[in-house]
């Protein structure tokens, strides 16, 4: 296929790597952001508590107070947000664009040889970090979770709920790795609508997981 070309999966294992890192560096400003924001919130509610007890006047104090109700809400949004967000992962070194390289060549090799299936498949499983089964409408959905994931969403131009243009090239790649489960073949669930495929936000690593029916 068009990916495995040294040139073009290279520059795909690149694009990957530097994609990773600006999802992980903005979730990690929203986080800072909100983390910066508290103890602003703090200043300014001292600052208007001090104002009442200099106050004389009754409806400016109410007013004030609506203001630090208003205040004091955002701050527990803002606790509760923080407290919910996982960090994000490191940054990933730009090495790490070469190590992407060797596992899915390897892996892509080693698929297409019986002897070396089982192989491929100890192999696989370093780019997993969670299966999930799910039920649903009468069939199994699997939820992929890990680096394999990642790749094959940023394969298809799902990231950020945009559709890139280009979104043969996951179909190429998935045709020729061919995953197995048990005596079945996964296949991409697919959107009726358009082809492309469907899945839920993985907060923690700021790619989808795949999604796949039995």
């Amino acid at each position: 296929t068009h990916l495995m070309e040294p040139d073009l999966f290279k520059e795909f294992c690149n694009e990957f790597t530097r994609e990773v890192n600006r999802l992980r560096m903005e979730l990690g400003a929203d986080l800072a952001a909100m983390r910066n924001e508290i103890p602003r919130i703090d200043r300014e509610l001292d600052k208007l508590l001090n104002l009442i007890l200099a106050s004389d006047d009754i409806e400016a104090s109410k007013r004030v107070m609506k203001k630090m109700t208003t205040l004091e809400a955002r701050k527990e949004e803002l606790e509760q947000k923080v407290a919910n967000t996982e960090e994000p992962p490191p940054l990933l070194h730009p090495n790490m664009a070469e190590i992407y390289q060797q596992r899915i060549t390897s892996l892509y090799e080693s698929l297409q040889a019986e002897e070396t299936k089982t192989e491929a498949a100890e192999r696989l499983r370093t780019l997993v970090s969670q299966i999930t089964l799910q039920p649903t409408d009468g069939e199994l959905t699997i939820i992929l979770r890990g680096d394999l994931a990642a790749i094959l969403q940023f394969a298809a131009h799902k990231k950020n709920a945009t559709v890139h243009p280009d979104s043969g090239v996951l179909d190429a790649f998935v045709s020729q790795v061919s995953l197995v489960a048990g005596n079945r073949t996964l296949r991409s669930r697919r959107n009726v609508a358009n082809g492309h495929s469907q899945a839920s936000l993985v907060a923690g690593a700021g790619f989808e997981p795949a999604a796949f029916r039995l």
